[in-house]
């Protein structure tokens, strides 16, 4: 569930990359290794941070 900032929880975070994730392999056979899915999520963390000011 949403908080009042309009964020989502670790776990609705969890399960919708764990959708996305399925999406693509199923669409372009996209299946990163676990390397390079943790550097895809570190840069993610990295832009959301300076795009929130955090």
């Amino acid at each position: 569930m949403s908080d009042t900032h309009g964020r989502i929880s670790e776990a609705e975070r969890a399960e919708h990359a764990a959708k996305a994730l399925a999406a693509l392999k199923k669409w372009n056979g996209y299946a990163p290794t676990a390397a390079q899915q943790q550097d895809v999520d570190s840069e993610l963390d990295r832009r959301l941070a300076q795009a929130t000011g955090e």
